[in-house]
């Protein structure tokens, strides 16, 4: 009888370690969150904290070779506060308009690597007045060992980055949610970085990253995909003309003027000239592009009426290869030399649109395929290190 006790015992005070355990675990993940869900979870920690005490002591007394507390109180008050918290939780999802706010967010690894985040002395939690698309605030995680990297790391660190590759989604993830994603994987790969958010004359804002270069100084990026949908370039005679389009652009800032953007392969200057001229010879390019597009169709409609000239020249001609009749020879002759003379000009012509084409994409390797239109003109620009 006295073994029964002490296992009973044993097995009550590892229970009680594990509930207790378990309401700190989930408090703690609790203070993470401002919606109703995480604060009904934040009062089952408490009511499993209170459980697992009482376990504890029932534990206790049992390995001390005294008689547990009543079995039918530590019933009770499970059952009381199981009840409480169904009531809670009915009461809670009834009365909010937003059921977002009640459903649990899916596994996120960056999640407990922000939580370790707090135990450990190099690194610390910023929360800014930015909200992301769940409407939860922006959290940066900063590694007091990250530095400021080069422009060659900071190329580098972008293309191993995946963050671009997200998928925009407005009320799920949206600018600000890759904004923060990439402010933390980059502190975590040691860079710093910073969060920036724009607002705009007209419309809403929009939150991208900076980075404090050590040979170019400080660099813009945006990595939103799906926020401003980039325009392909496609010429006429070139199939679709598309390609992918990564979202890692370098972002040109200043206040007063329109929010730009350029592929980051294609971006050679920061200066925000650059992205001024970039900008023009991008419409210079069109224009020439559709200039072009419209001679080829000319070309394409002459080179058929040719063909149909051609046709009719054989049709007269009948397979024959002596012509009796003068006035009919003449004839014949005449539309022969006229052909040969459209045929002369058309290969001039084609010649000159090989050429034309050749050059227009010498011009598009050297832009880039995928141009992003500007957002709006910026009026503000906070930035968070």
């Amino acid at each position: 009888m006295g073994l029964a006790k002490s296992v009973s015992g044993w097995i009550l005070l590892g229970l009680g370690c594990i509930w207790t355990g378990s309401a700190l675990a989930l408090a703690f993940f609790a203070g993470f969150a401002r919606s109703w869900l995480f604060a009904l979870q934040f009062f089952i920690a408490a009511s499993f904290f209170l459980i697992s005490i009482l376990v504890i002591y029932g534990g206790w007394r049992m390995l001390k070779g005294q008689s547990p507390e009543r079995h039918e109180t530590l019933i009770i008050t499970v059952v009381v506060f199981i009840a409480l918290a169904m009531i809670i939780m009915a009461v809670t999802y009834s009365f909010t308009d937003n059921k977002r706010d009640l459903e649990i967010p899916e596994f996120n690894p960056r999640a407990i690597t922000e939580l370790f985040a707090f135990s450990r002395s190099d690194v610390y939690v910023d929360e800014i007045p930015y909200v992301k698309a769940s409407g939860s605030d922006v959290r940066l995680v900063n590694y007091k060992n990250a530095t400021d990297p080069s422009w060659a790391e900071l190329i580098a660190f972008l293309q191993r980055d995946a963050t671009d590759e997200r998928l925009y989604e407005e009320d799920v993830f949206a600018c600000a949610d890759f904004a923060e994603l990439l402010h933390n994987n980059a502190e975590a790969a040691g860079i710093k970085a910073a969060y920036v958010g724009v607002d705009f004359v007209v419309g809403a804002g929009h939150a991208l990253n900076a980075f404090n270069t050590t040979d170019k100084g400080l660099v813009y990026v945006d990595c939103t995909s799906g926020f401003s949908s980039p325009v392909v370039a496609e010429l006429t005679d070139s199939g679709d003309g598309s390609e992918a389009c990564a979202h890692d652009k370098i972002a040109y800032v200043l206040e007063g003027n329109e929010y730009g953007v350029i592929s980051m392969d294609k971006a050679a200057s920061l200066e925000y000239r650059f992205y001024e001229e970039y900008e023009q010879n991008w419409a210079a390019l069109e224009s020439d592009r559709e200039a072009y597009n419209s001679d080829v169709a000319t070309y394409n409609a002459d080179a058929k009426a040719y063909e149909a000239d051609v046709d009719a020249y054989e049709k007269a001609v009948g397979g024959r290869t002596y012509i009796s009749d003068p006035d009919e020879y003449q004839r014949l002759t005449e539309m022969y030399n006229a052909l040969k003379a459209q045929e002369a000009e058309l290969e001039r012509r084609g010649n000159e649109l090989t050429a034309r084409r050749e050059l227009l994409d010498e011009r598009q390797e050297a832009m880039g395929g995928c141009r992003w239109k500007p957002l709006g003109v910026v009026t503000g620009v906070e930035i968070y290190w």
